[in-house]
């Protein structure tokens, strides 16, 4: 960070900074000092990955303080060991969901008998018959999910749209959806089927809808809020920007945009801790360069409608598209079919389509199939116990062919993978460093460290790169320090891709006192880590 910046960074308000500056520069595997020193030596040539601590995505018990002396003007103090979530509803915990404690991928169908505001249109005969019976048949399926698609103009109170008998009709559903033992998600919707005008990004309306559910919803932890379906910025800096904070009107249907972190920011505004679901860029199709939301609750899950289209028709287009992020924070597939009627068919999708659903069990990405109660898509008939076939798919054939036979057979198995190690902490107590590593290699974790206001050495938290296991951060000192000192370890060293990557630091018991961390080219080490300080 830029020294002119240090007064400013003074304020607390640095902790609410959303996305990791991260540069990546030449350096020696020996830390560069702070100050003067902080530009690396010019004969060395190895890369690093420089991160101000403090300009994290600083957890909700974590705290960020002053000091001339760290690099940045400030550093965050962790005032214990990052907890497990609470028992009961679904949580996020690193890069998995839990459901009442133990492992949880959503598998479902999206449903689209709630889309439109006074049930017309198309999914006219869909809202006639959702009840009791449709359940039975979805949990005979082998669902845990359901995603209800709801209208952004029917729940918003300023909307003629808007009236009680479509929040009430939300409610009965959502609550007979529960009664089955169902996980649900609801769904903005601001596109055709739901009387929207398909705004690219979440306006104002988008705010008041999820105040009006957050009424009615906050109380249920098995219940997830999927901010806003589809977004249509492109995965490019000015796009994701838009996406994050917001932009002009002309740019959304005459409507100013508000960006996901405002509204994020007044869904928890509600006293809401439920998970909340952010879609990927490109109407769902891409994560790729995605600029985190800041949530203090660490409950924020990533959404992806993985319709193998032309940026996703490959599967080689899978991981950099969408997979990267899986192992990193919770991704859901909250959306996703492959039927022949649609304008943007593609005839390998008999193909391609059983390789989806493998790729996204094996990195855990639940899946919520479009539509359950639109026929010719997942079944053929309204008792949904005829499933539709990939076998003699062809584009433009209207009926008959689709994933419904395939999701039939896998989602009873559909589990999550066993983690080797306890993974499952919350990031509401810790600091989430999302950064890019230019070249892979295997890098060196070097930590910047302050004594305890009693004047004790820090204790040594853990680290956690992506989904791997903890491994503490440095050694631990053999006497008190003075000042602030550079730490690492023999379990400090990681192997690492190109591309991005997300390292959370776990608080020691007592408290931590944590500046700035670089990961540098590693080489065996010679003499002990310095510890010298500016």
């Amino acid at each position: 960070m830029h020294r002119g910046r240090r007064q400013r960074r003074r304020c607390i308000l640095v902790a609410l900074v959303a996305v990791v500056a991260a540069h990546v520069h030449a350096a020696s595997a020996e830390p560069p000092a702070v100050g003067k020193a902080a530009v690396p030596p010019p004969e060395s040539v190895r890369p690093v990955v420089d991160i101000e601590v403090e300009a994290g995505l600083v957890g909700q018990q974590v705290t960020v303080g002053p000091d001339a002396r760290a690099s940045g003007g400030a550093f965050a103090h962790f005032p214990g060991p990052a907890q497990p979530p609470p028992p009961h509803g679904i949580r996020v915990a690193g890069n998995r969901l839990l459901r009442d404690g133990a492992p949880f991928v959503p598998v479902g169908f999206t449903m689209v008998a709630l889309v439109h505001p006074i049930g017309e249109g198309e999914t006219a005969w869909a809202a006639r018959r959702f009840g009791p019976k449709t359940m039975e048949a979805v949990t005979a399926w082998g669902a845990n999910t359901l995603r209800f698609q709801l209208s952004q103009r029917g729940l918003d109170p300023l909307d003629q749209f808007s009236s009680k008998v479509y929040i009430q009709r939300i409610e009965e559903s959502v609550a007979l959806a529960r009664s089955y033992g169902l996980a649900v998600i609801l769904s903005i919707q601001d596109q055709g089927p739901s009387g929207g005008k398909s705004h690219g990004q979440p306006t104002e309306a988008t705010i008041r809808d999820w105040q009006t559910l957050t009424a009615r919803f906050n109380g249920d932890q098995h219940v997830m809020y999927e901010i806003f379906n589809e977004p249509q910025n492109r995965p490019t800096a000015d796009g994701w920007e838009v996406w994050r904070n917001g932009g002009p009107p002309e740019r959304n249907q005459g409507t100013p945009a508000v960006g996901h972190q405002k509204v994020l920011e007044a869904i928890r505004a509600t006293g809401a801790t439920n998970v909340v679901i952010a879609d990927a860029a490109q109407f769902g199709q891409r994560l790729d360069g995605i600029p985190l939301l800041h949530d203090p609750l660490g409950q924020v899950a990533y959404g992806v409608h993985p319709y193998l289209t032309h940026t996703l028709r490959e599967p080689d287009d899978w991981e950099p598209g969408f997979g990267f992020l899986s192992s990193q924070f919770p991704v859901v597939a909250t959306e996703w079919t492959a039927v022949p009627g649609v304008r943007f068919c593609k005839p390998e999708w008999a193909t391609t389509s059983p390789l989806l659903v493998d790729f996204l069990q094996a990195r855990d990405i639940g899946m919520l199939a479009w539509a359950f109660d639109v026929l010719d898509t997942i079944t053929l008939d309204w008792d949904q116990v005829r499933p539709t076939s990939l076998e003699g798919f062809q584009c433009g054939k209207q009926f008959e062919h689709g994933p419904g036979s395939l999701l039939l057979a896998e989602m009873p198995q559909w589990r999550p993978n066993v983690s080797p190690c306890e993974t499952g902490l919350s990031d509401a107590g810790v600091v989430a460093l999302p950064f890019d590593v230019p070249q892979g290699g295997t890098y060196r974790l070097w930590s910047r460290v302050r004594p305890l206001s009693n004047g004790r050495d820090s204790a040594v938290p853990l680290v956690q790169l992506d989904d791997a296991c903890p491994v503490p951060a440095w050694d631990t000192m053999a006497s008190p320090a003075t000042a602030w000192s550079w730490r690492t370890g023999p379990g400090a060293v990681f192997t690492l891709t190109p591309g991005r990557h997300t390292l959370r630091v776990l608080g020691g018991s007592g408290g931590v006192n944590l500046d700035r961390v670089i990961l540098s080219a590693d080489k065996p080490r010679s003499s002990p880590a310095p510890r010298g300080s500016r």
